[in-house]
C-alpha cells in the first residue's frame, strides 16, 4: 500500500496453450475460446512428444524435426519411441476431390491421373515409407461424376525412382513372383491397369488385366456414365500384379450422382461435412515400420493393422447428429463385420441406404453389416444422443490376424445434421423379372491341385483365363450361378453389368458337377431390394444373380475381388457379342461383330508398335518394330523372331506368344492393325478412333507411326 497504488485483486489464472486447426499459442482461456481454439488448461505449454529416430523429446511442433504427436501427447518417461503404430494420433481426412484438366468436376470433364512414387506416413509413430499414390495421394482423389456426363481419364504410369526422379523405375516396389500369369511373360516390370469397379463402359475401358502400361506410358479411359447413380471405386487390375499394385497404395473413389442429387440433394441425406467416405484396407509392417508383403504369393493375405483413408487407427471429432458414411472394403482378402459401438461396447443401430449400384427400395435397419472385398455400402448413423462420448467403428470378423477398432469418433457437445431423411421410396432402376432370362450360366469356383508356382491355383469352371468360351448375345438377360466348391466364402464380381441377388441353394459336388441338396436360402437382408456388382458366394452353395448385358460388346471379365485369388487365376473372360448374323461370308455389317459372327467379321491381334511389348508371336521384330523390341539398354530383344531370355521384363517386355487381347471387327473402334480395307464398318471416316495407349516422348524412343492400322517400317526406332 505504501506505493499509493489501487489494488485490483490477485491474478487467479495463468495463460495456457491454445490449439487451433493449424497452430498452437499461449493465450488466456477467454481469448482462446473467443478465437475458436481448444484451451489446454492454465499454465499448459505447446510442447508435445517428438520422435526422431525412435528417440522421444518434448518440444513445440515448430522445433520438432521428426514426428510430432501433438500438443498434450507426452513421452511419459520413455526415452524410446514406439516402433509400432499408435492409435488415435492421426486425424481422419476425407479424400480430396479430383480437379479436371478440362471441364467441370461433376460434369463433362477430363482428368489426368498420374501414379507417382511417394513417401507416405501411415501413422505418426512411423517414418514415411515408399508407396505409390494416384496424383501423389493415398487414397487417390475422388472423381465426382453425373449420369450422362462423359468422364475421360488419362491414366499415366509416372513411377520414378525416389533417389533419381528423372529416371523411371525398372522393377516393382514389392517382390514379384515371376511364375504367375503376367509376370511369367513381363517379369517384374511395374505394369499398371486402371479398373473402375462397377463401371458400365466399353471393353477397352473396363480394366482388362492384359491392357497394361509401363512407366512412361499413358492409357486413356472414357466413361459415359450411362448407368444408375452409385459410389464405385477405382483400383489397379494388372495381370498377376493386382495384389501388389493395390497394396502399394493405388485406389480411390468414383462417385456417380444423379442430376437430382447433384443439383438439389434429393433425397435429403446428410451431405457436405456430414458425409464421410471410408476407404478401409489393412497392412502388415516389418520391424522398421515399412509395409511388408510375402515374397511368395500368399494363399490369401491379411494385414495386422487397419488402414482407413490412408492412416492406421485415425480419429476425428463429429457433431451430435446424423452422418452418412460410405463403407468400402478395399482389403485384399479380409471380410469386415462392421458396427458402431460406444466405449463400453454398446451398439448404435444404423440404416443402410445404398449398396454397390443403387439405393435400397427401403432403408434397412442394422446393428452390424458384413462387407466383403470391393463391396460398398452407404449408411446413416445418428450420434445425437451420444454427446461427449467416444464411438468406434468396429470390425468383429474373425479373420486372423484380428483387427477390431478401426476409427475413433469423438462426439462433441454441439448439434449437427438433425433433419429427418427418407427411408423408403428411394430412387432405383426397375428390377428384372427372372422370366426374361434366356439362359442359366454356371461358374464353378474351385482350386486346382497344382499350379505354375508349385502351389494350388484357383479356377472358374476348371479352365484358365485365356480359354474364352462363354459368349453372351448383346441385349440378353441371363441368370448366373456361382457354385462354390472351395472351403471359404468367395466374393465374385462381373465387369460391365449390375445384377440382383436372387437366392442361394445348398449343393453337393461330384467331381466337376453339382446337384441341389436342400431348400432355397433367401438373400441376406442387405442384399435384397438393391442392385449389386459384387456378391458373396458361401462354400457348398450356389449363389444366383440376374443381369442384362447391354450397350457394349467385347471381352469382359468375371473374377473374384480377393486379390490373391484373382492373381492366381480365379478369373475368366466372357464375350458380349452381336449375334444377328447373316453369314454371307462377304462383309461385316452393323449388326455383326467378330465375336458373334466370325464367318463375316475378322478377329485380329491387338498388338501394335508402341505398346511396349515385343510381340514376336504377332510378327514384331527389330526390323518391323525396333521401338518395342529393344530392352532398356537399347539392345535388340528379338533374334530370328524369337525372344532372348535376358530381354523378358525389365522395361520393354518380349513375348513369343500373340497379344492376349484381340481386336474385333464390328466393335465400333478402329484400333491396332485394323484398316478401312480389313474392317470398313469400324474404320470408315466417321468411326475412326486413336489407340488409348500413349507414351511419354521425353523418356521413351520416338513412337512409330500407328494410326488406324498403318504398319511400321524398319526405319521406326
Amino acid at each position: 500500500m505504501g506505493a499509493g497504488g489501487d489494488f485490483q485483486g490477485y491474478v487467479t489464472t495463468c495463460p495456457g496453450a491454445c490449439v487451433t486447426d493449424s497452430s498452437c499459442s499461449v493465450e488466456t482461456e477467454a481469448d482462446c475460446v473467443g478465437a475458436g481454439g481448444n484451451y489446454q488448461g492454465d499454465s499448459s505449454t505447446c510442447d508435445g512428444a517428438c520422435c526422431i529416430d525412435f528417440v522421444c523429446t518434448e518440444v513445440p511442433e515448430v522445433a520438432c524435426d521428426g514426428i510430432f504427436f501433438g500438443v498434450g501427447f507426452f513421452c511419459d518417461g520413455l526415452s524410446v519411441c514406439p516402433r509400432e503404430p499408435v492409435p488415435w494420433v492421426d486425424d481422419l481426412t476425407v479424400p480430396s476431390t479430383a480437379v479436371p484438366r478440362y471441364g467441370e468436376a461433376g460434369g463433362n470433364a477430363r482428368y489426368e491421373f498420374r501414379v507417382l512414387s511417394i513417401l507416405h506416413s501411415l501413422n505418426r509413430a512411423l517414418s514415411p515409407v515408399p508407396m505409390w499414390g494416384v496424383n501423389g495421394e493415398i487414397p487417390g482423389p475422388t472423381i465426382e461424376a453425373t449420369q450422362g456426363q462423359l468422364v475421360t481419364v488419362d491414366f499415366v504410369n509416372d513411377l520414378r525412382r525416389l533417389d533419381a526422379p528423372e529416371e523411371y523405375i525398372t522393377s516393382h516396389l514389392h517382390t514379384v513372383m515371376e511364375c504367375v500369369k503376367g509376370p511369367d511373360t513381363y517379369g517384374d516390370a511395374a505394369r499398371l491397369s486402371l479398373r473402375v469397379h462397377g463401371i458400365h463402359a466399353r471393353a477397352e475401358y473396363s480394366g482388362h488385366p492384359s491392357r497394361t502400361i509401363l512407366p512412361g506410358q499413358t492409357y486413356t479411359y472414357k466413361f459415359p456414365n450411362q448407368q444408375p447413380a452409385a459410389t464405385m471405386w477405382y483400383h489397379d487390375a494388372a495381370q498377376g500384379l493386382t495384389r501388389l499394385n493395390n497394396y502399394a497404395g493405388i485406389g480411390g473413389f468414383y462417385h456417380l450422382m444423379s442430376a437430382e442429387e447433384r443439383y438439389s440433394n434429393v433425397p435429403q441425406f446428410p451431405s457436405g461435412e456430414y458425409y464421410i467416405p471410408l476407404f478401409i484396407s489393412d497392412v502388415a509392417l516389418d520391424e522398421q515400420g515399412v509395409p511388408d508383403y510375402p515374397d511368395e504369393i500368399a494363399y490369401a493375405f491379411a494385414g495386422e493393422f487397419p488402414v482407413v483413408n490412408g492412416k492406421i487407427w485415425p480419429k476425428t471429432e463429429l457433431k451430435a447428429g446424423k452422418y452418412r458414411f460410405t463403407l468400402l472394403n478395399a482389403a485384399g482378402k479380409r471380410p469386415l463385420a462392421l458396427s458402431f459401438r460406444l466405449e463400453g461396447g454398446d451398439v448404435i443401430p444404423f440404416h443402410a441406404i445404398a449398396a454397390d449400384q443403387s439405393y435400397y427400395s427401403e432403408a434397412v435397419l442394422l446393428e452390424e453389416l458384413i462387407v466383403y472385398p470391393s463391396e460398398r455400402y452407404d449408411v446413416v448413423v445418428d450420434f445425437f444422443h451420444h454427446r461427449n462420448r467416444d464411438v468406434f467403428l468396429v470390425n468383429s470378423d474373425a479373420t486372423t490376424p484380428r483387427i477390431s477398432r478401426l476409427v475413433r469418433f469423438s462426439i462433441e457437445d454441439r448439434s449437427g445434421f438433425t433433419a429427418a431423411f427418407e427411408k423408403d421410396g428411394l430412387p432405383q432402376p426397375p428390377f428384372i423379372d427372372e422370366l426374361l432370362s434366356v439362359r442359366n450360366r454356371t461358374w464353378v469356383l474351385d482350386e486346382t491341385s497344382s499350379g505354375s508356382c508349385g502351389a494350388s491355383e484357383f479356377s472358374i469352371n476348371y479352365q484358365s483365363f485365356d480359354e474364352v468360351e462363354d459368349v453372351v448375345c448383346i441385349g440378353d438377360v441371363e441368370v448366373w450361378e456361382f457354385a462354390n466348391a472351395f472351403g471359404a466364402v468367395i466374393p465374385m464380381h462381373a465387369h460391365l453389368v449390375q445384377f440382383q441377388v436372387l437366392e442361394r441353394f445348398p449343393v453337393q459336388f461330384t467331381d466337376e458337377t453339382f446337384e441341389i441338396d436342400g431348400a432355397r436360402l433367401d438373400a441376406e437382408p442387405w442384399e435384397r431390394g438393391v442392385w449389386k456388382d459384387t456378391v458373396a458366394c458361401p462354400p457348398g452353395q450356389v449363389t444366383r444373380v440376374i443381369a442384362r448385358f447391354e450397350d457394349f460388346t467385347g471381352p469382359f471379365v468375371v473374377d473374384s475381388p480377393v486379390m490373391e485369388y484373382r492373381d492366381k487365376d480365379m478369373k475368366r473372360q466372357f464375350v458380349v457379342a452381336k449375334c444377328d448374323c447373316d453369314n454371307d461370308g462377304v462383309s461385316c455389317d452393323n449388326t455383326e461383330d467378330a465375336w458373334g459372327c466370325p464367318s463375316d467379321c475378322a478377329l485380329t491381334s491387338s498388338a501394335f508398335c508402341g505398346d511396349g511389348i515385343c510381340q514376336a508371336g504377332d510378327g514384331e521384330t527389330c526390323g518391323t518394330c525396333a521401338r518395342d523390341c529393344r530392352n532398356k539398354e537399347g539392345s535388340c530383344c528379338v533374334s530370328g523372331g524369337l525372344c532372348e531370355a535376358e530381354c523378358i521384363g525389365g522395361g520393354f517386355a518380349c513375348t513369343e506368344v500373340a497379344a492376349p487381347v484381340n481386336v474385333a471387327c464390328g466393335d465400333g473402334l478402329c484400333e491396332a492393325r485394323e484398316t478401312a480395307a480389313t474392317c470398313a464398318v469400324d474404320c470408315s471416316a466417321v468411326s475412326t478412333n486413336a489407340s488409348p495407349y500413349k507414351s511419354n516422348p521425353a523418356q521413351l524412343p520416338t513412337p512409330c507411326h500407328n494410326v488406324h492400322g498403318h504398319t511400321e517400317s524398319h526405319h521406326c526406332v
